[in-house]
């Protein structure tokens, strides 16, 4: 509960408690009876900013208690006053300033154990472009005896045979003597519509400039 008044009083106590021994101990040392009240109330402002951020409460406990310890071996007469326990006092505020700074600071950045590593580039592989399929050709099965299916394979309508260029020739003259159309023209002659055009268009041109002369001249066929 944030108002514990349980937790907070049992704290003040024990930095009351603290506080007594920790004064003694800097009297002991050299400190004058103002300055030396600096010691416990840096220790304890340690302490209770240390809990309040959940950081370096262990660090703080263990300093007081040894800081309380070191007073009273002193006040028992158990401990001498030496050089090694001066230099520990006096250390006392270096090291609470120091902690104060470490606590109070922006939490350290949480580093990734691996880096992440970026996708390799797509490789670029050339490849040929897929033959032209030919489509299937329908298949009858026929049903004989004993209810067998035999599959009968039904050959392509074959296609008329190419004429030579020399055959085209005649077929397309022959073609407009008679009157047929481009499209009829084409297939007998077997060449390209566009072809035949361009034929019965020099016919034209040349029957209006010379009707009674019986050869024709026909541009070079080729291939539709």
């Amino acid at each position: 509960m944030k108002n514990d008044y349980l937790k907070w009083g049992a704290l003040l106590f024990a930095l009351v408690a603290t506080a007594s021994a920790e004064y003694e101990l800097a009297r002991a040392v050299g400190y004058n009876q103002w300055v030396a009240a600096a010691v416990p109330g840096a220790l304890d402002v340690w302490t209770v900013r240390a809990m309040r951020q959940h950081r370096d409460v262990l660090a703080a406990v263990v300093a007081m208690i040894l800081v309380n310890a070191a007073s009273h071996l002193v006040t028992a007469g158990l401990l001498p006053v030496s050089v090694p326990l001066v230099v520990g006092v006096s250390a006392i505020a270096p090291l609470v300033l120091y902690r104060l700074h470490a606590i109070t600071g922006p939490a350290p950045a949480v580093v990734d154990a691996e880096p992440v590593q970026a996708a390799p580039a797509p490789v670029q592989v050339d490849t040929a472009p897929p033959a032209p399929v030919e489509p299937k050709q329908p298949e009858l099965q026929v049903i004989c005896g004993g209810q067998q299916p035999f599959t009968l394979a039904v050959p392509p309508a074959p296609g008329p045979a190419r004429l030579s260029a020399d055959e085209a020739k005649a077929a397309i003259l022959q073609a407009w003597k008679d009157g047929l159309s481009l499209t009829e023209a084409a297939q007998v002659a077997t060449r390209s519509r566009s072809y035949v055009q361009q034929v019965y268009t020099r016919l034209d041109s040349e029957r209006g400039a010379a009707p009674a002369s019986p050869s024709i001249a026909l541009v070079p066929a080729r291939s539709a």
